[in-house]
């Protein structure tokens, strides 16, 4: 079993994908739009160039994101994307990166459950966890 997360961005889809694809390396599986994925009678016009739903790999795990079904703006609250890297210069590169339009919460820094944890806000509101087994200064 494998759990692969989708983060809904109304709107937002395509510049989040540019973002993760230039700020976590990741690799675009692939991108299905609305008016090439759905019966035509179903489509609402002005969807049809939405992303209904596009796979990212970053490292060994999928992302999954979407434009979304609707208009309603997603509430990105309860869950926190996690990043583990073996070196502290990668979670501090990936804490400064995310954070670009967006906000650290928890600079890099020593814990009792990891080694070195940093936590960062990305400019579309979602909310990452960054660990590295090396040790923080």
């Amino acid at each position: 079993m494998q759990l692969n997360p989708t983060v809904y961005l109304p709107g937002l889809c395509d510049e989040a994908i540019a973002f993760y694809q230039q700020t976590l390396n990741s690799e675009v599986l692939f991108i299905r739009r609305i008016g090439n994925s759905i019966d035509a009678q179903h489509v609402r016009p002005g969807t049809e160039n939405k992303v209904l739903r596009a796979a990212l790999r970053i490292g060994e795990s999928i992302l999954y994101l979407s434009d979304g079904h609707g208009d309603r703006q997603p509430d990105l609250q309860g869950f926190s994307l996690s990043l583990t890297v073996p070196m502290l210069t990668q979670a501090q590169h990936l804490v400064d990166a995310l954070s670009q339009g967006g906000r650290v919460l928890l600079p890099l820094r020593q814990t009792t459950w990891a080694n070195t944890l940093g936590v960062a806000v990305d400019k579309f509101g979602v909310h990452w966890t960054v660990e590295s087994t090396g040790i923080a200064p």
